[in-house]
């Protein structure tokens, strides 16, 4: 079984390399033994999931980075206001169970505890940076876990009761499982659950006792929470992931769609960057290969030219499509002749690119692209930069097709 498995995921990782495409349905065949029930729902899940994706963000857009980096923000905030308030409400239970002097030892430690996540939640500034993300989780972690070793060396050799000792004793378990609600890597996922469980081995070390049979129970039920987040993290991510492309993907060539070019566009608008190039492609006769070899040959000879833009991409670059046969690339920071030089060479690149009818496969469909290209200005808006954009592709249009023409 375990074999099995293992194969699906290597199968699985060789042919699911792309970076935010939409991903292609294949036919899976199972086998029919004891094991096939769990064994077909680990292939349908192996074959959504590209195994790059989850275990590290080295493949991930920026735009989706920043998307999660958001969602991770709201949650991290969202929790940390939470447990600020609930931690005030077991005052009464010191006061119950403690002596005078404790009682005030950890009144005030619990005090600096739910004020330091009550600031923390309160930190509402760079929501959409993945690395202040990344240090919301970090911080969220670590205030309890001082809160952990610290009140357990003040509990160390008194004659606290059992009870409240025990209520103290669970914190580490339940930051573990609050830490399933954070969408994250699988490497981001080992490193926060490794620092509380290297927390959790250091209070036992300092306090003497974690060869005991209670502390290696706990370790051991520390271990199990810490692989039960893991896996839901990723799972989270994944859907995540899922919803971030139905948004954000046209569903036939895969690239991003309109709403993604306008927002970016507004972006680098609003960050006034005087060197953005925009291209603007349109499919000559587009039409005509629809009327001729039909709409699933059109949609092939789409693809087929979303696959050329793709080779010309750079993580710097925003392509995708406009709408219709129209397509857009938005090259910020980037030189006019550089630009017109890349331009030129897509235009090439359609000329050796062959497609073949879906209705007969020895019918080979030659397509071209006009392309406007259009610098921004000094304090131009998107909107004129479009319409920019839009006149140079209209000029090379009507000059004759399968050109590049740079606008006025």
């Amino acid at each position: 079984m375990i074999s099995y498995i293992l194969m699906d995921i290597i199968t699985v990782g060789r042919h699911s390399a792309w970076k935010d495409t939409a991903i292609k349905p294949q036919h899976v065949h199972y086998r029919s033994d004891e094991h096939v029930n769990l064994h077909q729902k680990l292939r349908e899940t192996l074959k959504r999931v590209n195994p790059s994706d989850i275990i590290s963000t080295r493949l991930h857009s920026r735009d989706f980075l920043t998307s999660r980096a958001e969602a991770i923000s709201i949650r991290i905030r969202t929790l940390s206001l939470i447990f600020a308030g609930l931690a005030l409400l077991w005052i009464p239970i010191d006061f119950m169970l403690l002596d005078g002097g404790m009682f005030w030892q950890i009144l005030i430690l619990r005090v600096l505890f739910s004020t330091s996540l009550f600031a923390l939640g309160y930190w509402g500034t760079n929501c959409n940076h993945l690395t202040t993300a990344r240090l919301r989780i970090f911080l969220f972690l670590l205030i309890p876990s001082l809160f952990f070793l610290i009140s357990h060396q003040l509990f160390n050799g008194s004659s606290t009761d059992n009870a409240i000792l025990l209520g103290y004793a669970f914190l580490p378990l339940l930051m573990m499982a609050l830490l399933a609600v954070v969408p994250l890597t699988l490497l981001e996922g080992i490193s926060y659950t490794g620092m509380l469980i290297l927390f959790f081995v250091v209070t036992k070390l300092l306090l003497g006792t974690l060869f005991e049979l209670q502390s290696l129970a706990d370790l051991w039920l520390l271990l199990l929470l810490a692989l039960i987040a893991l896996w839901i993290q990723m799972s989270q991510l994944h859907m995540l992931m899922r919803l971030y492309r139905e948004a954000t993907r046209d569903a036939l060539t895969g690239l991003v769609n309109r709403r993604v070019l306008s927002t970016k566009l507004e972006q680098e608008i609003a960050a006034n960057n005087d060197k953005l190039v925009l291209l603007l492609f349109d499919l000559d006769l587009f039409k005509r290969i629809n009327d001729t070899y039909g709409h699933h040959t059109g949609d092939s000879v789409l693809k087929a030219f979303a696959e050329i833009l793709g080779k010309f991409s750079h993580k710097d670059y925003t392509m995708g499509r406009y709408g219709g046969e129209e397509f857009m690339a938005i090259l910020p920071n980037t030189p006019l002749d550089k630009a017109r030089e890349l331009a030129e060479s897509i235009r090439v690149a359609c000329h050796d690119y062959k497609v073949h009818s879906t209705e007969d496969d020895s019918v080979v469909i030659d397509f071209t692209t006009s392309i406007g290209v259009a610098t921004r200005k000094p304090g131009e808006s998107a909107t004129e930069l479009l319409n920019r954009v839009d006149q140079g592709l209209y000029n090379a249009k009507s000059s004759g097709r399968d050109l590049v023409v740079v606008a006025d």
